[in-house]
């Protein structure tokens, strides 16, 4: 059986440094709370979450030896989710077109829970400076990744949205020029 144990490093002088470097930057501080355990071959493993409730969660999936919940995973359980139109019929499931083109590509395999609003406005820079979609396209992409992290705040799944606030793409932004 694995043991992992959480450590709050809010009094560590090297987080409280990292921290204050950070701000001063204005980043994101570094996360709070680390969960750290042996795996099997005996090599000291860790990682680090934002909040008390996200470190309780991944020590039990250490423990129990579940899965984390990535993107796809998440992505995944929302497409399986019908969609309550209110009208009687077959039920309707959404379209995870766009973000198995688009998203889970690059953010796929990433936790769910670690994912950031700047990791989305990168990807949403990198889908506009690539010049392969329009710009209904990318907003559309994003639209749909909103829903997802809607749909995983809602069943408790993750502890925020991360792509909350975040705008779409105007529609007569102009694109780089790109000479043939």
């Amino acid at each position: 059986m694995i043991h992992a144990r959480i450590e709050d490093r809010a009094n560590h002088a090297d987080y409280q440094l990292a921290v204050a470097r950070a701000r001063a930057a204005r980043r994101t501080p570094p996360s709070r709370y680390r969960v750290r355990w042996r795996d099997e071959a005996g090599v000291l493993r860790s990682v680090s979450l934002p909040s008390w409730p996200l470190a309780r969660a991944a020590q039990a999936n250490i423990v129990h030896e579940r899965p984390p919940l990535t993107l796809d995973r998440l992505v995944d359980q929302w497409a399986a989710t019908p969609l309550d139109r209110g009208r009687p019929g077959q039920p309707q499931f959404p379209s995870r077109r766009t973000l198995d083109l688009h998203v889970l590509p690059s953010l796929g395999a990433r936790r769910a829970a670690t994912i950031t609003r700047a990791d989305i406005e990168q990807l949403r820079h990198r889908l506009y400076a690539e010049g392969h979609l329009g710009v209904s396209t990318i907003n559309r992409v994003l639209a749909t990744l909103k829903r997802v992290f809607e749909f995983g705040v809602h069943e408790g799944l993750l502890p925020y949205h991360p792509a909350l606030g975040i705008r779409p793409i105007p529609g007569q932004a102009s694109r780089p020029s790109q000479s043939l």
